[in-house]
């Protein structure tokens, strides 16, 4: 067999970062309606000019902000809403959210420790506090922190699922599993606790990998993330019919997804050796990537394989026309070359 050049993604944990506060997953978006945003608007500035100190009248035209895209103006209501009341939390809450997405980092610290000098068993702001400490390796902190907000909420799967993260990267792997396992227990629609545990066992050849795929494909039968998990899980354990028929379900789900169809190409042509398919899933990985070197390249080694060698040569000139330092392409290139001279 020729040799080939292993490119799979890995199984993909779907995450908005570590903290899951704030973190929407929907399939649609509802419409602006001009009218109905032009009321809100003219109903949030009466409310203000009806009472200038109250705190929530400004969280509600932040709110009103943030949805329409501006972040930087939200932000400034918020500051209007502490200095109405400093002790108003949801300002603080927010705005150290916002701060953390716009990767304002320093500021968004800031923010965190003004909302818990005032109010320590906000939990927010301690999930928040703990993720950054988990960012800076400072796990012992970070434990504090989340340990402070399951005193206040102990069904707060975002924190196990943190401790889980914690005790993976220290190489406390049977805590870690535990810790994943409670997020999920607490909240049996955590479909990226399944997501993380899946990617976890599978991690370890663990066949229970399989269970916690699909029920993050119960949760959510529409979305391509436990499905392409699975069947790599499935393409890696040897079961190579199951995985196919996923990448098929893939590409019903998502029409365009180049690694679906490169991933069958490289099963046809890696452990069945079926060139003639192994070719036509590169082929069409290619159509819906047309920069997809790798693609080139093993549709390359598919029409070697069969004897086709001008085209693959004509595979793995373009392969490297789009990486010229490709060795393996460059190694095949030469293969071909002498092949036909």
């Amino acid at each position: 067999m020729t040799q080939t050049c292993r490119d799979i993604v890995p199984a993909i944990a779907f995450a908005c970062s570590l903290l899951f506060l704030g973190c929407k997953h929907s399939d649609q978006t509802t419409p602006l309606n001009p009218e109905r945003e032009l009321s809100e608007s003219d109903s949030i500035r009466d409310l203000i000019l009806n009472n200038p100190q109250d705190p929530k009248a400004y969280a509600a035209r932040a709110e009103f902000k943030l949805k329409n895209g501006d972040a930087t103006g939200a932000i400034a209501d918020w500051d209007l809403a502490l200095r109405a009341d400093s002790n108003y939390a949801p300002a603080w809450e927010m705005q150290a959210e916002v701060l953390y997405q716009l990767r304002q980092f320093e500021p968004c610290l800031d923010k965190l420790e003004n909302c818990l000098e005032r109010f320590p068993d906000d939990v927010a702001c301690l999930m928040r506090r703990a993720e950054f400490a988990i960012h800076l390796n400072q796990y012992e902190d970070a434990f504090d922190w989340l340990n402070s907000a399951l005193r206040v909420d102990d069904q707060l799967h975002e924190a196990y699922w943190m401790k889980g993260r914690i005790y993976e990267a220290t190489g406390a792997l049977e805590k870690a599993q535990s810790s994943y396992q409670t997020a999920v227990e607490v909240n049996p629609n955590f479909f990226d606790g399944f997501i993380t545990l899946g990617i976890f066992l599978a991690s370890q050849q663990d066949p229970l990998a399989e269970e916690y795929y699909r029920s993050a494909m119960e949760l959510r039968p529409n979305a391509v993330e436990p499905h392409y998990n699975l069947a790599i899980f499935l393409q890696d354990s040897g079961r190579y019919q199951e995985a196919l028929k996923l990448y098929q379900k893939i590409l019903e789900l998502d029409s365009q997804n180049a690694t679906a169809s490169y991933n069958q190409g490289f099963i046809h042509l890696e452990y069945l050796q079926a060139y003639d398919s192994a070719a036509f899933w590169f082929g069409e990985a290619i159509e819906r990537l047309p920069y997809y070197h790798q693609a080139f390249y093993n549709r390359g080694l598919s029409l070697e394989s069969m004897g086709q060698i001008q085209r693959a040569l004509d595979d793995y000139t373009e392969a490297l026309r789009l990486k010229p330092d490709y060795t393996a392409a460059a190694k095949a290139k030469e293969r071909a070359l002498s092949a036909l001279n």
